[in-house]
């Protein structure tokens, strides 16, 4: 895939809702070998838990890192998720049916498109910029980017992981917990946010990751929090 083809995909998946899928390490660092070669990757073994996305698109990790994201983000471990970002795969396609192997069938993403997660980093840009401050409510703003709406009942932002997100220079915690004064939403499982935070007043969301049923969705480069006040000069990932 080329500088172009690159950058294209990297502006397309900006803002996607990535299902995490589970892949054997030594396999990922394979595929991810050959991607570095220029060859295709046609598909990857998936290991359970399975989820389908309705997006066809999928943040592919190494089974150790992905039964953890989580924890990391709930550990506000940065060195961490830094180090799964540049161990996964970013990948469009679609779960298929492969071969049987004893008393169960083999489920393999079949991929059309697929690079590594750092590198499309470096060149994607942040999907919307949400000003804050100055009178402006953000909260309502924010969640009701459609990048952020991808669970039935939890949300993506409160007033305690806005608060994180304009005190710390780099963190990830939750950005959402449910109140615990709605019995509704007993149960229901915080949202996590990776931020960056620059000196010119904006904050830059490398990512949020949602968790419901037992699914995990990340979402990458979703938005960019700037202060009304800012200069409006585009941030760099």
């Amino acid at each position: 895939m080329d500088s172009r083809d690159l950058q294209e995909l990297a502006r397309d998946v900006s803002g996607l809702p990535l299902t995490i899928a589970l892949v054997d390490a030594d396999e990922l660092r394979r595929a991810r070998e050959a991607l570095a070669r220029g060859h295709r990757v046609e598909s990857l073994a998936l290991l359970p838990p399975f989820h389908v996305s309705d997006d066809d698109a999928y943040l592919v990790l190494p089974e150790d890192i992905g039964v953890e994201l989580r924890e990391m983000f709930a550990d506000g471990d940065v060195d961490l998720l830094n180090d799964a970002m540049a161990e996964g795969l970013l990948a469009i396609g679609t779960i298929e049916r492969g071969e049987r192997r004893g008393a169960h069938r083999e489920l393999r993403l079949a991929i059309d498109d697929a690079a590594s997660v750092a590198t499309l980093l470096a060149r994607m840009p942040y999907t919307d910029t949400v000003e804050i401050g100055a009178g402006r409510e953000p909260l309502a703003a924010v969640n009701a980017l459609a990048q952020f709406r991808n669970t039935v009942a939890s949300s993506f932002l409160d007033r305690e992981g806005l608060g994180r997100m304009l005190r710390e220079r780099e963190q990830a915690s939750a950005s959402w917990r449910p109140p615990e004064d709605d019995p509704e939403l007993a149960g229901v499982d915080p949202t996590y946010a990776w931020t960056r935070r620059d000196g010119e007043g904006r904050v830059a969301i490398e990512a949020a990751l949602f968790c419901e049923y037992e699914e995990l969705v990340m979402v990458l480069h979703p938005a960019l929090l700037r202060l009304a006040a800012a200069p409006a000069r585009a941030l760099t990932p």
